[in-house]
């Protein structure tokens, strides 16, 4: 009943009278769960105060009057009104106390005498009903009659939602979905419960449906699916007895639909029958948006399964061959068109233009699915496609993290005759390779000095040269080297790419957010007009929102992500992974600790990101979710899978590195560590211009209860752009001087701006000092709202917020000590942690003991948990 509750409680208010009808009749497709759903409500009706009767309308019960009612008919002699009167007393009559409520399925099969013995119970008010009938199907009058004239509550049973498919399913297998997973398993069965259950029960069996085999720090039990959509036989079963009925010329629309759908209506018309589309438009077989480019699609994905399970190859591969000549004849057509015409040719077996497989692989670019870009550039290539071809090979390739495979075609590429603006294209193509997917910036480096030698004037490379700089966390060279390329009059499409996103993302680093706005759109404008390079849209939102982020504009963030995702919705694997990373992201910064790490606690991609900048976002995003949620253990065994994935940390991204060691080291208790790794962060980001980056760490220190911070939070308040400075530079300064009302007037800055984390920690840190004072009821409107802000999200945990709810007599330092032996390290190794001797670390745990009366170090360590 995942899902149902809603509909479980009209239900009762119907059949018990509370909203005025007599009952309820549950419409729905079939498979959505109506049967199941009418039976147990009709359990939940009050249990030992109502009795209960089922009757079951079937096809071959309909030819006998009374067929569903059966058992309720007595031996037969009677004449039929008699026999009717009898059923209706059978099922109304009930034990003294009691009250009887009828349930029948599948009413829209009653014989006519069954409808009319359902009318009478209902107009004669003997008893409630709960019927169901399928949607689309011809009704007896006398059913119909039921919600038409008012007696009853008409309810449409609609599929689960994606939510609620993975809900469901997780219910089932008792631990998480996987996100990706649960969006394939909804987009084929698109909510369905039959289909559902048939579908995990066999993918469960054949062991494609199972725990993640390669999560590093992510939680345990993530369930993932990676099976195709295939259908199973009892599944075929189902379906086949809605769809092998049908006529020959029915079936036909279906078949060209489950090959290549969806499609205009007028090829639909032109390849099968006119006639034969109405018809299978009118019993629910398909459906047909009007307002759509291309309205005709099956009714339901399996059903395209089921039909394709069927076909025998020759026959497939003519309607293969049929639908890409319609495509191909179109005069309107688009990108999508191409690339399914290409496919389409490819699978049917018939001689395909390398010119149009390029074509169509550059348009797949452009619809976020490389996998099917490499599939098309090998295809053309085998066909003796020349330079394009393997130059959108490369481009896939990288997107899917095949870094070593990218190299050796580039690196082939490079014997041939090429004129000098194909020398810079490969320079570019090699020196995105080598900095984001295989992190060897040096050698990035050493390719566009060599470019630079064998071609072009410098400024055909400058904007590669800025990215180098933006990745090596060098902003102020990297905003002068790409300005440069974008002063050079038409400068090569992919020059002008890497300078963009060089200015996204130092911009950000540096505080200037304020000019990123019209970089943004040019770079947008410049993806939007070249299929070749729109797949970087995915990082490139990712260096946007970033910058946005660490200047405070949060809900700004936010909006570009959702858009984004929106747009990338439909894509396949890698498409389907990274737009989840960015939401991830832009929960974290909202504080939606719960949505991020389920976002974020996934399996990637079944292709896998060995290294480079990916994994080093995703898990420092995961790490810092999990420690903010006091997930201390997932969040250091995260750090680990990333210190594994990415060995190198890329250097741009040095102080994000150290600021999630800081959370993580938070997290176990060791805050003097983390608020020394949060200043390590900070340095290397003043040493880079990175100062927007810098306020980032000063403040998470801050928010650990460091008093250091405001004066250079001050003085970066004024060069930084956004509103986060100002409030890290208030919430620093009013810590330090003990200012409850500064403490709550940055609470409430960072919650305007949407990072209620921080405002959660300021309230939690006016709290504090509140108490520290003796103002105990101050201390409490305070931690209240602390606690508010911490429930907004999904019950954060961190120090400032730990200190607030759990007043003792211990000093900081004591709680940090007892933390860390309660984990089980020795008074050596908490020494060594804290950089204290052993001797102070047995001072703080004794004087711990004589103020809470407590001696072992578990029973310490209960003190604050």
């Amino acid at each position: 009943m995942v899902g149902r509750a809603e509909e479980l409680g009209l239900i009762n208010a119907a059949v018990t009278g509370a909203d005025g009808y007599r009952g309820v009749v549950i419409a729905g497709a079939a498979g959505v769960g109506k049967s199941r759903l009418a039976r147990r409500a009709l359990a939940d009706v009050h249990p030992g105060r109502w009795e209960s009767r089922w009757a079951r309308a079937t096809a071959s019960a309909r030819a006998l009057p009374l067929g569903a009612f059966a058992e309720w008919t007595g031996d037969g002699t009677a004449d039929t009104m008699s026999v009717v009167h009898g059923v209706i007393d059978h099922l109304s009559a009930h034990p003294a106390g009691a009250r009887t409520v009828i349930g029948v399925d599948d009413a829209h099969l009653l014989d006519d005498l069954s409808a009319c013995v359902m009318l009478q119970l209902v107009q004669r008010r003997l008893a409630p009903v709960v019927v169901t009938v399928r949607t689309g199907e011809p009704v007896p009058d006398a059913v119909s009659a039921l919600w038409k004239d008012g007696h009853l509550q008409r309810i449409e049973l609609q599929p689960l939602s994606e939510q609620e498919t993975g809900d469901l399913v997780a219910t089932v297998l008792g631990g998480s979905l996987d996100p990706m997973s649960t969006r394939r398993l909804w987009g084929v069965t698109r909510g369905n419960t039959l289909y559902l259950r048939h579908l995990v029960e066999q993918e469960l069996a054949r062991g494609r449906l199972a725990p993640s085999p390669e999560a590093p720090g992510l939680s345990a039990g993530v369930w993932v699916w990676d099976g195709p959509p295939t259908v199973s036989p009892g599944l075929a079963d189902l379906i086949g007895a809605q769809l092998d009925a049908l006529p020959p010329e029915v079936g036909t629309v279906l078949d060209v639909l489950a090959v290549g759908e969806p499609l205009p209506e007028q090829t639909v018309a032109d390849l099968t029958d006119p006639e034969a589309v109405e018809q299978a438009h009118s019993v629910g077989l398909i459906t047909v948006d009007r307002g759509g480019r291309y309205p005709v699609r099956l009714a339901h994905p399996l059903y395209g399964e089921a039909r394709r399970a069927q076909a025998t190859p020759l026959r497939q591969r003519r309607i293969q061959a049929d639908i890409a000549e319609a495509l191909g004849a179109m005069k309107d057509s688009d990108v999508r068109d191409l690339v399914r015409r290409a496919v389409l040719i490819l699978e049917s077996g018939f001689t395909a233009d390398p010119v149009l497989l390029t074509e169509a692989a550059t348009a797949s670019l452009s619809l976020f699915d490389p996998e099917l870009a490499v599939r098309l550039c090998k295809a053309a290539i085998s066909d003796s496609a020349g330079y394009e071809a393997h130059l959108i090979l490369t481009v896939a390739l990288t997107m899917l993290s095949r870094g070593d495979e990218c190299e050796q075609v580039l690196t082939r590429l490079l014997d041939q005759p090429l004129t000098d603006g194909q020398l810079v294209d490969v320079a570019y193509l090699r020196l995105a390779n080598l900095l984001w997917i295989l992190n060897r910036p040096e050698d990035a480096e050493s390719v566009l000095r060599e470019a630079r030698e064998m071609t072009a004037p410098h400024g055909a490379l400058a904007g590669g040269l800025a990215i180098v700089h933006a990745f090596k966390g060098r902003p102020i060279d990297a905003v002068e080297a790409a300005q440069a390329a974008l002063r050079v009059p038409d400068p090569p499409e992919l020059s002008q790419m890497w300078a963009l996103g060089a200015l996204l993302i130092t911009l950000g680093d540096m505080g200037r957010t304020s000019e990123i706005a019209p970089i943004a759109a040019r770079a947008d404008d410049l993806m939007t007009g070249s299929p070749r390079v729109s797949i970087v849209r995915l990082p490139f939102s990712e260096f946007h929102t970033r910058s946005l982020r660490l200047a405070g504009y949060v809900h700004e963030a936010s909006a570009v992500t959702t858009r984004i995702y929106d747009e990338t919705a439909d894509g396949t694997g890698w498409a389907q992974g990274f737009p989840s990373i960015l939401l991830g992201q832009a929960d974290l910064a909202a504080g939606r600790l719960g949505a991020a790490r389920k976002r974020l606690e996934q399996r990637f991609t079944s292709v896998g990101i060995p290294v480079g900048y990916i994994p080093t976002i995703w898990y420092c995003s995961l790490a810092q979710a999990q420690a903010m949620s006091g997930d201390g253990t997932s969040a250091a065994e995260t750090l680990c899978a990333l210190d594994t994935w990415s060995r190198t940390t890329v250097p741009y991204l040095r102080p994000e590195f150290f600021l999630t060691n800081a959370w993580v080291s938070a997290a176990t208790g060791a805050t003097t560590q983390a608020i020394a790794l949060a200043h390590r962060g900070a340095r290397s980001a003043a040493e880079h211009g990175q100062y927007a980056q810098e306020v980032m760490c000063l403040h998470t220190a801050t928010r650990f209860g460091d008093f250091t911070t405001a004066d250079r939070l001050h003085e970066l308040a004024q060069q930084v752009d956004g509103p986060r400075a100002p409030a890290a530079a208030l919430h620093a300064t009013a810590l330090a001087a003990g200012d409850t009302v500064g403490l709550l007037d940055a609470s409430r800055q960072f919650e305007d701006m949407g990072d209620l984390l921080s405002a959660m920690d300021a309230a939690a840190h006016a709290a504090t000092t509140h108490r520290r004072h003796g103002r105990n009821g101050s201390a409490l409107t305070a931690a209240t709202r602390a606690r508010r802000l911490a429930d907004a999200c999904d019950s954060a945990r961190t120090p400032a917020l730990t200190e607030a709810l759990q007043p003792s007599p211990l000093t900081a330092r004591q709680r940090e000590v007892i933390t860390l032996a309660a984990q089980g390290l020795s008074n050596k190794q908490i020494a060594e942690k804290l950089t204290l001797s052993v001797r102070t670390v047995e001072g703080h745990l004794y004087r711990a003991s004589r103020k809470t009366g407590l001696t072992g170090r578990d029973d310490l360590g209960d003190t604050i948990t």
